[in-house]
């Protein structure tokens, strides 16, 4: 990975991202999955980079009697090859995530703003409403007809009173 690549990644504030995303737990379980994927080869690139050294087998030679053993070490040594990795697959695999990833914060994005239009029109609702000691009757039939049909149900009864309403405004005529 590039430099820049690297600084890009390393400057990325991790915990905002995931507050933020909190409610969308597949994107924070996949950002999650990249940070760890990306740290674990960075950790290993280090490795490696650290590991880069080269034997001194003359050093070896003079300091052991038994000099065929670091003579097979040697020719060991030098027939080890560095294998070439294809990335090939390894990007389309990123570039899938990626893909992934923008579809879903477009669609996060997308939810966001449906969502905050039906705050706004929430609250200008509110703003406009009526205080309730200005509402009628007519008003409270308008909004909720359904209440006309219970309070006719429970005239019809003779149930005069309303279920949970005791134990939720207790009567004080008692104290």
């Amino acid at each position: 990975m590039s430099t820049a690549g690297r600084k890009l990644l390393t400057s990325i504030n991790w915990p905002v991202i995931n507050s933020v995303l909190s409610k969308h737990t597949e994107i924070t379980k996949s950002l999650g999955a990249f940070r760890k994927g990306y740290e674990e080869a960075e950790r290993q690139l280090t490795q490696l980079k650290e590991a880069d050294r080269p034997i001194d087998f003359e050093h070896y030679r003079r300091v052991l009697k038994n000099t065929e053993i670091v003579d097979k070490l040697e020719k060991i040594a030098k027939s080890q090859q560095i294998v070439k990795v294809d990335l090939a697959s390894q990007l389309k695999t990123i570039s899938a995530f990626e893909a992934k990833a923008v579809a879903s914060a477009e669609l996060y994005v997308k939810e966001t703003q449906a969502n905050l239009a039906d705050l706004n029109e929430t609250i200008k609702n509110i703003e406009q409403a009526r205080p309730i000691t200005q509402l009628t009757v007519e008003d409270v039939v308008k909004a909720k007809p359904e209440v006309v049909q219970k309070t006719e149900e429970m005239v019809r009864k003779g149930k005069f009173t309303v279920d949970g309403y005791d134990e939720k405004f207790p009567s004080l005529s008692l104290m």
